[in-house]
């Protein structure tokens, strides 16, 4: 019995041989290694390209004078503040901040705007405040799920803010601060990007800590972190879209306060975030739904 089915295996095998059957290895490249597929092939290739391993965004500081903040109100009226529950935009207002998303590109005299004079790297920047250029841009290639940092106002000596907790208010004097907003990202699979970011303040003296992640322990050198948890955002933007962020009302003791408004001795004005998408990011598998099944004949084949 063991033996007679040795020969019918035998059989078939050479029977497979003599047929001409192939049998590909399935690579990182997809089918069949690093050769170009054919037209038709295309679309089952690209499931096997993998997924994009960064988000490119877009940052920008834009500041405003008091006399020349009309074109910041301009920008809001085109951006939808309802695209966030209601009781996270009375949060944020009672805090003295606002949010909204711009579903496309602002016109041309908004945008240039957004468009900094003379193109500045992180070491440029001077420390005060008043010397920096009103528009502020980085580009940045994020992990997704990773920690990042946008630091929003540095080297406030000594900040006084107020935090209005839903119910009641409350705050304190901080020294040596840094207002930064805890920033995450996802890319979506047909393109768009979620983010998350938290405010977060950065003060006092240098302390060293231990920090627990993913059951490792290192110390740590930093200052102490207040996270303000209420005001936390998360929110998705479609590709050509912006998220903006920036101060309400008048300029207070209120976190909108201490994040985006600026006053010297020479120049009170506001400023506002705004976080765009730059390159579409979609998944292998919307790619491939897209693509065409063949490509047409060039012109005069047959």
């Amino acid at each position: 019995m063991h033996r007679s089915w040795s020969h019918v295996a035998c059989a078939a095998a050479c029977g497979c041989l003599l047929a001409g059957c192939r049998f590909a290895l399935v690579s990182d490249q997809g089918w069949g290694g690093p050769q170009t597929a054919p037209p038709s092939d295309r679309a089952a290739t690209a499931l096997h390209r993998p997924a994009p391993k960064t988000v490119p965004l877009e940052i920008v500081f834009a500041r405003a004078d008091e006399g020349d903040a009309a074109w910041q109100d301009d920008l809001w009226k085109l951006a939808d503040e309802q695209a966030f529950d209601d009781a996270v935009r009375r949060r944020l207002a009672a805090n003295g901040l606002r949010v909204g998303l711009l579903g496309g590109s602002p016109p041309p005299e908004l945008a240039a705007r957004l468009e900094p004079a003379v193109p500045a790297q992180a070491d440029d920047l001077p420390a005060a405040p008043e010397e920096r250029p009103a528009v502020v841009r980085r580009f940045l290639k994020l992990l997704p799920g990773r920690d990042n940092e946008v630091v929003a106002a540095t080297g406030l000596t000594e900040l006084v803010m107020f935090e209005h907790d839903g119910t009641e208010v409350h705050g304190g004097t901080y020294r040596d601060a840094t207002a930064s907003f805890a920033l995450k990202v996802w890319p979506a699979a047909d393109g768009r990007v979620r983010i998350e970011l938290l405010p977060t303040l950065k003060h006092g003296p240098l302390e060293r800590s231990w920090v627990g992640e993913e059951g490792v322990f290192r110390l740590e050198t930093g200052q102490r972190r207040h996270s303000l948890g209420r005001l936390a955002l998360t929110t998705t933007i479609p590709h050509g879209g912006m998220l903006l962020v920036g101060p309400t009302g008048d300029a207070t003791s209120t976190v909108g306060d201490a994040f985006f408004h600026e006053r010297s001795a020479s120049r009170r004005s506001r400023r506002m975030l705004v976080i765009k998408l730059r390159d579409r990011l979609v998944d292998p598998l919307f790619a491939a739904a897209s693509a065409p099944a063949s490509e047409p004949s060039p012109s005069g084949a047959n």
